[in-house]
């Protein structure tokens, strides 16, 4: 997997395929409340967030959040607020892992 960055929208869905033993997702410059979720086939940790019991608990999560299926896991990184000229670096991030 390559190390790099790319503009997605808010409320997006991505499934990320690698075969890497760890990665580090990050968001930036998101506003308040915003996610982004993704399906990791082959991983079953995350660093952080809350465990939900289901994908659909994990799809109305308000905060970070994941779920660990029979097959992957499923992380939704929640932003905690990016505001204009105040903190343009500001990341919200999450490890995950197999």
């Amino acid at each position: 997997m390559s190390n790099g960055e790319t503009n997605v929208r808010a409320g997006s869905e991505f499934t990320v395929k690698t075969d890497d033993k760890s990665v580090n997702i990050r968001v930036r410059e998101l506003e308040a409340g915003s996610w982004v979720m993704f399906k990791l086939p082959g991983f079953a940790k995350a660093a952080a967030g809350d465990e939900q019991n289901s994908l659909d608990a994990l799809r109305s999560a308000s905060k970070t959040s994941w779920f660990k299926a029979n097959d992957a896991l499923w992380v939704k990184l929640v932003s905690t607020g990016y505001k204009r000229g105040s903190n343009p670096g500001a990341i919200d991030s999450l490890q995950v892992s197999r």
